[in-house]
Protein backbone atom coordinates (compact mmCIF):
# COMPACT_ATOMS: atom_id res chain seq x y z
CA UNK A 1 0.00 0.00 0.00
CA UNK A 2 0.95 3.72 -0.20
CA UNK A 3 1.06 7.03 -1.99
CA UNK A 4 2.32 8.21 -5.42
CA UNK A 5 3.59 11.02 -6.39
CA UNK A 6 2.36 11.14 -10.13
CA UNK A 7 4.40 13.58 -12.10
CA UNK A 8 1.83 16.63 -13.66
CA UNK A 9 -1.03 15.23 -10.99
CA UNK A 10 -2.07 17.45 -7.88
CA UNK A 11 -3.11 14.94 -5.88
CA UNK A 12 -2.26 12.45 -4.46
CA UNK A 13 -2.66 8.88 -5.83
CA UNK A 14 -3.47 6.72 -3.31
CA UNK A 15 -3.44 2.61 -3.72
CA UNK A 16 -3.67 -0.68 -2.18
CA UNK A 17 -2.92 -3.92 -3.04
CA UNK A 18 -2.97 -7.88 -2.28
CA UNK A 19 -1.70 -10.42 -3.89
CA UNK A 20 -3.13 -9.85 -7.87
CA UNK A 21 -5.71 -7.16 -6.31
CA UNK A 22 -5.39 -3.36 -6.97
CA UNK A 23 -7.34 -0.51 -6.26
CA UNK A 24 -5.95 3.38 -6.37
CA UNK A 25 -7.27 6.56 -7.09
CA UNK A 26 -6.53 10.38 -6.84
CA UNK A 27 -7.53 11.01 -3.54
CA UNK A 28 -7.05 15.08 -2.03
CA UNK A 29 -4.50 17.24 -3.26
CA UNK A 30 -0.60 18.05 -2.15
CA UNK A 31 -0.56 20.44 0.90
CA UNK A 32 1.27 23.69 -0.27
CA UNK A 33 4.49 23.10 1.86
CA UNK A 34 3.83 19.08 1.71
CA UNK A 35 6.37 17.21 0.59
CA UNK A 36 5.52 15.59 -2.52
CA UNK A 37 7.36 12.02 -2.52
CA UNK A 38 6.17 8.69 -2.62
CA UNK A 39 5.77 6.17 -0.10
CA UNK A 40 5.56 2.93 -0.82
CA UNK A 41 5.10 -0.20 1.80
CA UNK A 42 5.41 -4.16 0.73
CA UNK A 43 4.73 -6.84 3.13
CA UNK A 44 5.90 -9.86 1.93
CA UNK A 45 8.91 -12.94 3.02
CA UNK A 46 12.63 -12.37 1.09
CA UNK A 47 12.14 -9.28 -0.86
CA UNK A 48 14.86 -7.98 -2.64
CA UNK A 49 14.67 -4.46 -0.87
CA UNK A 50 17.46 -2.98 -3.62
CA UNK A 51 15.90 -4.37 -6.86
CA UNK A 52 12.64 -2.72 -5.80
CA UNK A 53 14.33 0.50 -5.22
CA UNK A 54 15.90 0.16 -8.51
CA UNK A 55 12.78 -0.59 -10.29
CA UNK A 56 10.91 2.36 -8.90
CA UNK A 57 13.27 4.88 -9.07
CA UNK A 58 13.74 4.11 -12.93
CA UNK A 59 10.28 5.13 -12.96
CA UNK A 60 10.78 8.59 -11.73
CA UNK A 61 10.30 11.37 -13.95
CA UNK A 62 13.28 13.77 -13.66
CA UNK A 63 14.27 16.63 -15.84
CA UNK A 64 16.91 14.80 -17.06
CA UNK A 65 14.36 12.04 -18.65
CA UNK A 66 11.44 14.29 -19.51
CA UNK A 67 14.40 16.35 -21.55
CA UNK A 68 15.71 12.91 -23.19
CA UNK A 69 11.82 12.12 -23.95
CA UNK A 70 11.28 15.27 -25.54
CA UNK A 71 14.46 14.92 -28.05
CA UNK A 72 13.13 11.51 -29.15
CA UNK A 73 9.64 12.85 -30.33
CA UNK A 74 9.64 12.91 -33.97
CA UNK A 75 8.55 16.42 -34.11
CA UNK A 76 9.88 19.96 -32.37
CA UNK A 77 8.45 23.07 -31.02
CA UNK A 78 8.25 25.11 -34.33
CA UNK A 79 8.15 22.00 -36.93
CA UNK A 80 5.05 22.44 -39.68
CA UNK A 81 3.01 19.23 -39.18
CA UNK A 82 -0.26 17.81 -40.49
CA UNK A 83 -3.13 16.95 -37.76
CA UNK A 84 -6.00 14.25 -38.58
CA UNK A 85 -9.22 16.52 -36.79
CA UNK A 86 -11.68 14.05 -37.73
CA UNK A 87 -14.43 16.32 -38.06
CA UNK A 88 -12.75 18.61 -40.63
CA UNK A 89 -10.11 15.70 -41.52
CA UNK A 90 -6.07 16.41 -41.97
CA UNK A 91 -5.31 20.15 -41.13
CA UNK A 92 -1.82 21.68 -41.09
CA UNK A 93 -0.44 23.79 -38.55
CA UNK A 94 2.65 23.84 -36.13
CA UNK A 95 3.60 22.76 -33.15
CA UNK A 96 3.36 24.75 -30.20
CA UNK A 97 4.54 22.36 -27.52
CA UNK A 98 5.83 18.83 -26.22
CA UNK A 99 4.50 16.99 -23.88
CA UNK A 100 1.47 18.90 -23.62
CA UNK A 101 -0.94 18.96 -20.42
CA UNK A 102 -4.13 21.11 -20.30
CA UNK A 103 -5.36 20.96 -16.56
CA UNK A 104 -8.80 21.44 -17.32
CA UNK A 105 -9.65 18.56 -19.41
CA UNK A 106 -6.91 15.88 -18.84
CA UNK A 107 -7.27 13.61 -15.82
CA UNK A 108 -4.33 13.87 -12.99
CA UNK A 109 -0.76 12.70 -14.45
CA UNK A 110 -2.18 12.73 -18.15
CA UNK A 111 0.00 14.30 -21.04
CA UNK A 112 -0.75 14.16 -24.48
CA UNK A 113 3.08 13.99 -27.56
CA UNK A 114 1.94 17.28 -29.20
CA UNK A 115 -0.26 20.88 -29.21
CA UNK A 116 -0.11 21.98 -32.32
CA UNK A 117 -1.50 25.54 -33.42
CA UNK A 118 -3.90 24.86 -36.69
CA UNK A 119 -2.96 27.52 -40.02
CA UNK A 120 -6.96 27.25 -40.95
CA UNK A 121 -7.80 29.18 -37.39
CA UNK A 122 -5.49 29.61 -35.40
CA UNK A 123 -6.85 27.12 -32.70
CA UNK A 124 -4.78 25.01 -30.57
CA UNK A 125 -5.20 21.32 -30.88
CA UNK A 126 -3.67 18.38 -29.12
CA UNK A 127 -2.41 14.94 -30.82
CA UNK A 128 -2.87 12.04 -28.01
CA UNK A 129 -0.43 9.79 -28.99
CA UNK A 130 2.56 9.55 -31.64
CA UNK A 131 0.67 7.52 -34.41
CA UNK A 132 0.88 8.22 -38.63
CA UNK A 133 -3.02 8.33 -38.13
CA UNK A 134 -3.00 11.40 -35.96
CA UNK A 135 -0.16 13.16 -36.80
CA UNK A 136 2.35 13.22 -39.48
CA UNK A 137 5.20 15.89 -41.66
CA UNK A 138 3.24 18.66 -43.07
Amino acid sequence: KGVICVAHANQKFVYHGVHMIFNGDFTEPWGKDEVRESKLVFIGKNLDRSSLQASFAACLLTPERAEKKRKRMRFQVGDRVKVNTKAEGWLVGTVQALDYRDDVIMPPGVTVPYQVKLDKDGDLVYAPKEDDEIIRPA
